[in-house]
């Protein structure tokens, strides 16, 4: 990973006392390297290994983290943890494989001089990197609420988790990109896209949730593929675009046919 104009290599004046960015890891060491280096300097950086193979908690030592261990028990419990260990007037929540650039991490230092108020949280403009690419189109960029004043937030959903904020709290929008490049190469985006969708088809058995008729399944797939590729203008990020749009498409289909295996399952294979 890295490269062209997606690293910020941001070198910062201190942001002082203010900021907490919370990240939780596991076997992380390679997006380590490029994440940690861009932190502004005097930020306060916790970060919670649910047991690494690799060098993670070395390296996250090496720039200064409060490194702590804990066993996974879900995405939204492990991110709330974190949080609970941040000292400082803001929390910023990124995830290892997320690049803020320059420009962003301007607006954060910029936000984060200011007194926090639990009604006020901002969201960053989110755009994926895949096989290098930068996607603009095909479902390849949405917004998330990442930053906040300490404590005022927690993530709830232990799948797909999100950040919930005080109920009324405004959501203001920060200038600037983060980069996500959430996959090495295909090898990875496939042992991740088993994981998830195993992990949400037993979401949704646990929780009796149904599973749609096969007819409709079927068709899931080539409307959700048209409607990336097509109405969604995927096409124009070339190949990597396809790539996004096809390999997204089968996403719910496989959820939902592991769900539909479940179901025969526990019925005893009828």
């Amino acid at each position: 990973m890295g490269g062209v104009v997606l690293q910020s290599r941001l070198n910062s004046k201190a942001l002082g006392d203010n900021l907490s960015v919370v990240i939780i890891t596991l076997n992380e060491s390679r997006n380590l390297k490029s994440l940690l280096p861009d932190i502004p300097k005097g930020a306060e950086i916790v970060l919670v290994d649910s047991g690494s193979a690799d060098d993670t908690c070395a390296i996250a030592e090496s720039f200064g983290a409060k490194v702590f261990k804990r066993d996974f028990d879900g995405y939204a419990s492990q991110k709330n943890f974190a949080i609970a260990q941040a000292t400082r007037t803001w929390t910023l929540c990124l995830d290892a494989d997320e690049r803020p650039d320059a420009d962003l991490w301007q607006k954060i230092s910029a936000v984060t001089a200011q007194e926090a108020t639990d009604l006020k949280v901002y969201s960053l403009r989110r755009r994926l990197v895949f096989q290098g690419k930068p996607l603009t189109h095909g479902r390849s960029m949405d917004r998330v609420v990442r930053l906040f004043k300490t404590g005022s937030s927690k993530y709830q959903n232990e799948i797909h988790e999100k950040l919930v904020p005080h109920p009324n709290a405004t959501i203001e929008l920060l200038p600037g990109t983060l980069w996500h490049w959430s996959y090495y190469d295909l090898d990875d985006y496939f042992a991740r896209f088993n994981r998830y969708t195993s992990m949400m088809a037993k979401a949704r058995f646990d929780a009796s949730r149904p599973c749609p008729p096969e007819l409709l399944l079927a068709l899931r797939l080539p409307v959700d593929f048209l409607s990336r590729y097509i109405i969604k203008l995927g096409f124009l990020d070339g190949w990597p675009g396809f790539l996004w749009a096809l390999f997204g498409s089968f996403y719910g289909f496989v959820k939902y046919a592991k769900l539909r295996e479940l179901y025969r399952d526990a019925s005893g294979g009828k």
